[in-house]
């Protein structure tokens, strides 16, 4: 029997459509879940990727959030989400409605990609990370902060346990019914790579990776040159 392909697959229209109920509550849930370390994640990501004075892809945008560190840091955002809800929630005039594995650019449109807790939601995570390696000009770079998965087993039980249970508990006080949104972390959760997995598929493409882990692997900041 052939192994699973990496990325969400048949689980991506649940994931979509759980995504786009926290809509309103998307940055504050995301903080408390984060246990308020997001901002700096997102921060560093931004500061190895962006460029100022240049467009700047911004994978997954959802509501805005990345972008709005982007359009700080000095980079003009583009910003690319499958929700048109999420999109239309974003400030900013540079929106493209797509999927991580169909992205309409030409090859080497952008010198800086990135993406905030995103890019684990991909339907296929090859065919994803195939699209940004295309879209990216030599010696581009491509950054992103994301939940991680340890390669310890007991740590990855104990952040299953956190976003088991936890986690519906602290979206349900932020957002009441709609904050229930949240459960389908640990849905995502199961379905991604180990840290491990995910640098060794990353080097396959980018000529540089580095991986920073924190929270006992929990979540991760990933820094890639083209």
């Amino acid at each position: 029997m052939a192994s699973r392909k990496p990325g969400l697959q048949e689980k991506w229209r649940y994931v979509f459509d759980s995504l786009e109920s926290i809509i309103p509550i998307y940055a504050k849930g995301s903080g408390r879940i984060a246990l308020f370390s997001d901002t700096r994640m997102r921060t560093q990501t931004v500061q190895f990727a962006a460029r100022k004075a240049s467009l700047v892809l911004d994978l997954g945008s959802g509501p805005g959030v990345m972008a709005d560190l982007v359009a700080a840091a000095g980079g003009e955002p583009v910003l690319l989400d499958a929700s048109r809800r999420m999109l239309s929630a974003a400030r900013g005039n540079n929106k493209v409605q797509a999927v991580f594995e169909y992205l309409p650019f030409r090859d080497g449109a952008f010198s800086s990609v990135v993406s905030g807790f995103a890019l684990r939601d991909s339907r296929d995570l090859i065919a994803a990370v195939v699209e940004v390696r295309r879209s990216l000009s030599t010696d581009g770079r491509f950054a992103f902060c994301d939940l991680g998965k340890p390669d310890s087993f007991g740590k990855a039980v104990l952040l299953g346990l956190y976003l088991r249970l936890v986690v519906p508990v602290i979206g349900a006080l932020t957002g009441g019914k709609n904050g229930l949104g949240f459960s389908s972390l640990y849905d995502t959760y199961l379905l991604t790579l180990t840290n491990g997995e995910l640098a060794r598929l990353l080097r396959s493409y980018f000529a540089l990776v580095e991986l920073d882990a924190r929270d006992m692997g929990g979540s991760i900041v990933v820094s890639c040159v083209a």
